[in-house]
């Protein structure tokens, strides 16, 4: 009985703990990113993407365009995203912890048009979709 009661509570745990998550930022797939990706090339409206991993794996291969601020750096960025308060972003990391991490600090800085691309980094490269490696855009300091 003892350990029933303790599978109960562990799951419930698990399952609000994923919902609170959930509630930060809605989610953009993969494929609703591109089709806005290519009407905002068509329209001259601006989406950004940013890519929270890492420099070293940004530098590895990310979403052609992406902007990188790893996840721990975002309040050394503050001037940059205040110019993205305007427009629609939209965060990934590798598997979707630190975007989490990265779409609370952004909201608390007031973008309030942020969208966690769903399945991230892990799901875009299952899916084969384009990969660049340029470093143009690299952010950090």
């Amino acid at each position: 009985m003892k350990f029933i009661v303790s599978t109960l509570l562990f799951c419930s745990v698990l399952l609000t703990s994923s919902l609170c998550y959930a509630d930060i930022t809605p989610l953009i797939t993969q494929e609703q990113f591109l089709k806005s990706q290519q009407s905002s090339n068509k329209q001259s409206s601006n989406i950004s993407i940013i890519d929270v991993r890492s420099v070293e794996e940004f530098n590895d291969g990310h979403i052609p365009g992406a902007i990188n601020i790893p996840h721990n750096q975002i309040q050394d960025h503050l001037e940059l995203l205040l110019t993205l308060q305007r427009q629609p972003v939209v965060v990934y990391c590798r598997s979707g912890r630190r975007a989490a991490i990265a779409e609370k600090a952004m909201a608390e800085l007031g973008l309030k048009d942020v969208h966690h691309l769903e399945g991230d980094w892990l799901s875009w490269q299952e899916k084969s979709l384009p990969v660049s490696t340029k470093h143009e855009r690299i952010t950090t300091k």
